[in-house]
């Protein structure tokens, strides 16, 4: 129940309230529940009738190139390449950084044009180039050498047999391109080998001409006899300069002494022999004495001086150091060599022991022999020093005699020796390129004869691992998506639809709505009764809404405590409530003491019987006039009009008589009658007829303090 001051009414817009729809859409559950319905049908066949699904099917290849069953020699010989001397040892170490085939050029080869024609013409595909090249695609297995083709198609027996066809097209090309390779590979090698086998021949040629020419057979043997007998004739040589020297000086002092002993006389000679013999020293241990000492210096110089041996290091340097810088010597070799060679200089420096036998040596030399215990005569002692001097000289022939016959045969060696160096290095290059050509050679006799195996055999890349089935299950399908889609906006629809239907259903649905359709204060509702006698005060008993009357009483005299407040109720259509309103509210400010006088003010209804009646006490339904005869002055007092109830302090204008134009209604005659029973009651209550079939009660409420608002609701 809405309540309006009758001062005037404003406009007043019609929106939607929350609450109201959320409880509309709950009444209308089942209609939620037909749309929902619905929509799931249209999505399923939408699904149905518009929906694609994919189908994959994959065929799966072992990808072992031809190469992996060829020699190693082969790619040997490809990584050496021409012009490069290598021995089969050193040439085998290059296997370890030989390539491999590219397993991603052989993927690529799958969705080539060409490939894709023959497939489009075998399966006869009405679909272009790019639509088969993007439902083929192409994967691969990099760890274990696995190609896997797969083919997308809405059939699955058609994808099945795009995988299988591309496949075969694909082997097919890969074998013949195999085919012409292998042949091409063939026919390369077999003039690669002739021609290795003719370098192989002038480099033997080249071989065995160098060994006639410097007579080597055997180049380690050799050199290592040339050493030999070099360090032997260097002893000798020394040996042989010792004695020579020996023999100089002995043969120096001999003739000294003869010298001397002629100019002196024997008692000069007696006296001097006395002088100079030594009681300690006689002349046989001073010439023992000698001879010790230049053995002891003939140790240190020829351990310290030695020629041969000092060549010798320096080649083996040379040679290290040469083999070094190609390669073929490791850094620890070429390191001792050099040690070697540099510790021998460092001992060519005198020691202080050599220098101490020189001096000792060189005393004992410039002193003159001294004579035995018993001193000889003078003639005596000069013959035996002739004889002494010619056993010198004999001795000094022999030992230059042997010298120059040990030093011809020492230069001859030695110039040959200078020269092994060069010589070994040249044999090396000469016979490490026959080493060389040999491992080639025998390598691509070896890689002929497999690739002519392979050559008279079918051969191909690749093994079928699996061919492509047809799949019992979609890969992807847009069916759901479809489905969903079509449902939503189905749903969506049907419930825009509700939407609209609820927004232009006028009609108050609930308290909430009300207010915010008409603008006015709710000022109390009521729950709804499917017994209507339970609506209406009787002898039975009271209304069931009795209580909320009394709380609706209560504001509106608390706001118009004045005598012969007026309250017009009226509603938008009939059957809303509002002659139910009016006589339980007359009833309860009856009994609150009020005198209540209630109108039936619906003037324009004569034919139809007043609800009020009912509630009338004279058994001719009280008066026998109602407001229409008054205001056309078919009664002239207001007391002709008023009836008496059964309502306690509540008194009745009835309808009654026939109808009256509307106009009486603002006419002075009611604004006087209206004046009048202000006067008479403190509480009127005037139930006006519905606003939407006339403008009686906008006129009526001129008259009232305040309306009554009476409107149905689907919700309550």
């Amino acid at each position: 129940m809405a309540h309006e001051p009758a001062a005037g009414q404003d406009t007043f817009h019609i929106p939607l309230e929350l609450k109201t729809v959320v409880k509309s859409l709950r009444m209308k559950i089942w209609v939620l529940l037909g749309i929902a319905v619905l929509s799931a049908t249209v999505g399923v066949g939408a699904a149905l009738f518009l929906g694609t699904r994919e189908y994959e099917a994959t065929t799966v290849l072992y990808y072992q190139p031809i190469e992996s069953y060829v020699s190693d020699s082969f790619r040997i010989y490809q990584s050496v390449g021409s012009g490069t001397e290598l021995t089969y040892d050193q040439g085998a170490g290059l296997l370890q950084t030989s390539s491999s085939s590219d397993l991603n050029d052989h993927v690529n080869m799958v969705k080539i044009v060409p490939n894709l024609e023959a497939l489009r013409k075998d399966l006869e595909l009405e679909l272009t180039l790019e639509e088969l090249g993007a439902a083929i695609s192409v994967d691969t297995a990099y760890d274990s050498n696995l190609i896997f083709i797969s083919a997308k198609s809405e059939s699955p027996t058609q994808a099945a047999r795009i995988a299988n066809t591309i496949r075969t097209i694909f082997l097919e090309n890969s074998n013949r391109m195999i085919d012409q390779d292998i042949q091409a590979k063939l026919s390369d090698l077999n003039l690669q080998y002739d021609s290795t086998i003719e370098e192989l021949q002038l480099a033997k040629e080249e071989f065995s001409a160098f060994v006639r020419t410097h007579g080597i057979r055997e180049l380690g043997t050799e050199a290592t006899q040339y050493t030999s007998e070099l360090l032997s004739l260097e002893s000798n040589l020394e040996q042989n300069r010792a004695m020579i020297e020996s023999a100089k000086a002995k043969i120096s002092r001999i003739e000294r002494e003869i010298e001397s002993r002629k100019l002196l006389s024997v008692e000069q000679n007696e006296q001097l022999a006395s002088t100079l013999a030594s009681p300690n020293l006689s002349v046989d241990e001073a010439n023992n004495r000698i001879r010790l000492l230049q053995q002891k210096i003939e140790a240190f110089q020829s351990a310290r001086l030695d020629p041969i041996e000092e060549e010798r290091l320096r080649t083996i340097l040379a040679i290290a150091e040469n083999g070094y810088v190609r390669g073929t010597v490791d850094r620890t070799e070429y390191e001792t060599a050099r040690y070697n060679y540099d510790r021998f200089l460092a001992e060519k420096t005198p020691s202080v022991e050599l220098i101490e036998a020189q001096r000792q040596l060189d005393l004992l030399l410039s002193a003159p022999l001294a004579t035995s215990a018993t001193i000889q005569t003078d003639s005596t002692y000069l013959q035996s020093l002739q004889l002494r001097l010619l056993e010198s000289e004999l001795q000094l022939i022999e030992a230059e005699s042997a010298y120059a016959r040990d030093n011809s045969r020492y230069m001859e060696l030695k110039d040959r020796y200078v020269d092994l160096p060069l010589i070994a290095q040249e044999y090396a290059r000469i016979s490490g390129r026959v080493a060389s050509l040999e491992a080639v050679a025998q390598g691509l006799g070896k890689v002929l004869n497999q690739y002519s195996m392979i050559a008279s055999q079918e051969h191909s890349d690749f093994y079928v691992i699996s061919d492509a089935v047809e799949p019992l299950f979609p890969r992807e399908s847009n069916r759901r998506m479809i489905a969903a889609g079509a449902t939503v906006v189905m749903f969506l629809l049907g419930f825009t639809i509700l939407l609209v239907t609820i927004a232009l259903d006028l009609r108050i649905k609930s308290a909430g709505d009300a207010k915010q359709k008409l603008q006015m204060p709710i000022l109390q509702t009521f729950g709804y009764v499917r017994n209507k006698r339970h609506l209406m005060p009787s002898e039975q008993g009271e209304s069931v809404h009795i209580e909320e009357y009394r709380i609706l009483s209560r504001p509106l005299r608390a706001a118009y405590p004045h005598k012969g407040a007026t309250f017009l109720v009226t509603s938008a259509s009939d059957g809303e409530g509002k002659t139910t309103t009016a006589i339980n509210l007359a009833t309860v400010f009856g009994r609150q003491d009020e005198h209540v006088l209630l109108i039936d003010a619906q003037i324009r209804k004569s034919k139809e019987e007043s609800p009020f009646n009912e509630f009338l006490i004279d058994d001719d339904g009280g008066a026998g006039n109602g407001l229409g005869e008054y205001l056309s002055y078919r009664v002239f007092d207001s007391h002709q009009i008023i009836s008496s109830t059964k309502l306690s302090g509540v008194d009745m204008i009835v309808r009654k008589g026939e109808a009256v134009i509307p106009d009486l209604l603002q006419s002075a005659r009611m604004r006087e009658l209206m004046d009048e029973l202000k006067q008479m009651y403190s509480v009127i209550i005037i139930e006006g007829p519905p606003i939407q079939d006339c403008v009686d009660s906008d006129i009526l409420s001129s008259y009232a303090d305040s309306i009554l608002f009476v409107t149905a609701s689907d919700m309550l």
